[in-house]
């Protein structure tokens, strides 16, 4: 049987349509629910004289058909509620379309809505409530009709609009749903932004330990620069084919397999980002590293022996001192590296943007901040918990050590901006105090001064 139709159209643009209306049969399988869960409830009074398992099992298959009769009734009923939902929407969605270019306006959504009375669900108001871009609500009403029909509910939705001044009502079409809520929230943006980022960085971590696994010799790498130089030759293949082939299903068919080495080569610009980052830290470490790495050779070339500890201690701290509180400098330099420096090409530019806004002092302390917060955390629990090293001991302290000397340079740094001790203004000091001398002049200007005190 039929749960919804349309019956017919009017001339004036209003619908009828009709809904199975099964009230009766829903109520009598109610009942019938009611009694199987209380007859369920009675089994312990009325079944004494047999086991307790069995009564147990009696009663729960009584309350298991009550429950199921239950949920089939309120499943039938969502399911005719969404059948008349759809109707209504694909009657009115043209006409709420033709009304809002009327308004010069544009339709956002349509809901169909129905108020009732009391908690029973009897059915006070029903109406189509539409959105539009300007915020305005337009209001179709649904109007109950008298048919001889008992089989059915007949109703008719009415052609003719009104702007909705309820705002009760307003509040069904203007409220968000809890996904929509979910789905706009800053914390699910911002997680789903992390989401994709670790994506795609993902996709260059693995695509480079694929790289150091399987390619070592010459001949997997003169294999992967040929399986990139046949992915290629496809571009203009399918290029060719596109123009000559004709449009059917056979030639559409070839143009689709053309596509695929094309899809399988355009992933490798998923690589770029991961690729950009890496080059990024290998050069602000390399620029920040060497200097200081020379400097101890040199000082081990003179003859003074450093230890492995202070080694570590030094390749710690200075380099990330350097590249965190030179970085306006080092950017500089990596930007006029022949991976960044500046051409024609279009992506090359958005690769320096990615190193300005990847090479920052706050980016780069946090990172540091975070990395030493981790090391500490973690080796101060083992120790606390087992009395162990994270790594050793020796290591654990030196590391400790560094992010101590680390917090004191940047805030002496930090703390130096706000200072008054400029070398310029404190060198002319010096020079004035031991050029001055009281001659003839000076008295005068002294005497003056205090004459005017």
């Amino acid at each position: 049987m039929v749960k919804v139709a349309v019956v017919k159209k009017m001339d004036n643009g209003d619908v009828e349509y009709k809904v199975l209306n099964d009230m009766d049969t829903d109520m009598r399988w109610l009942k019938l629910s009611i009694i199987f869960m209380f007859v369920a409830v009675l089994c312990p009074l009325f079944l004494k004289n047999i086991s307790v398992i069995s009564v147990y099992i009696v009663a729960g298959l009584l309350a298991a058909i009550g429950i199921g009769i239950f949920v089939c009734l309120v499943l039938r009923s969502h399911s005719l509620g969404k059948a008349e939902e759809k109707l209504v929407i694909n009657i009115i969605n043209n006409v709420v379309a033709r009304d809002a270019e009327a308004r010069k306006v544009k339709m956002l959504k349509v809901k169909f809505c129905s108020d009732c009375l009391d908690s029973y669900g009897t059915i006070d108001e029903e109406y189509v409530l539409a959105l539009l871009d300007n915020e305005t609500v337009l209001k179709y009403p649904i109007r109950q009709l008298k048919r001889k029909d008992e089989r059915y509910n007949h109703k008719l939705v009415v052609r003719k609009c009104e702007v909705c001044e309820n705002d009760e009502q307003k509040k069904q079409i203007l409220r968000k749903s809890m996904i929509s809520k979910v789905a706009g929230s800053p914390l699910f943006v911002s997680l789903m932004t992390w989401i994709v980022i670790a994506f795609i960085l993902g996709f260059g971590v693995g695509f480079m330990y694929l790289f150091v696994k399987y390619v070592h010799g010459v001949e997997n790498v003169i294999l992967l620069f040929v399986s990139i130089l046949g992915l290629l030759a496809f571009v203009p293949l399918y290029e060719l084919a596109d123009k000559r082939l004709p449009h059917n299903h056979f030639c559409d068919g070839i143009r689709n397999l053309l596509r695929i080495p094309l899809g399988i080569l355009s992933l490798t610009k998923l690589m770029m980002p991961f690729l950009t980052i890496m080059v990024i830290m290998v050069l602000m470490f390399a620029y920040s590293f060497l200097p200081v790495f020379g400097i101890v050779y040199l000082v081990e070339f003179a003859g003074y022996n450093i230890t492995m500890e202070g080694k570590l201690f030094l390749f710690l701290t200075i380099p990330l001192i350097i590249a965190t509180h030179c970085s306006d400098y080092i950017r500089g330099f990596i930007l006029r590296m022949s991976p960044f420096r500046e051409n024609d090409h279009h992506y090359h530019l958005f690769m320096r943007e990615l190193v300005r806004f990847v090479y920052t002092k706050g980016n780069l302390n946090f990172i540091v901040y975070a990395s030493y917060f981790l090391f500490l955390f973690i080796s101060t629990f083992k120790s606390i918990q087992s009395g162990e090293s994270l790594l050793s001991e020796d290591i654990d302290m030196v590391v400790a050590k560094s992010f101590l000397v680390f917090i004191a340079c940047t805030n002496m740094l930090d703390r130096k901006k706000s200072s008054n001790l400029a070398g310029s203004a404190l060198l002319t000091l010096f020079i004035k105090m031991m050029i001055a001398h009281d001659d003839e002049e000076w008295r005068m200007k002294r005497k003056s001064h205090q004459l005017e005190v």
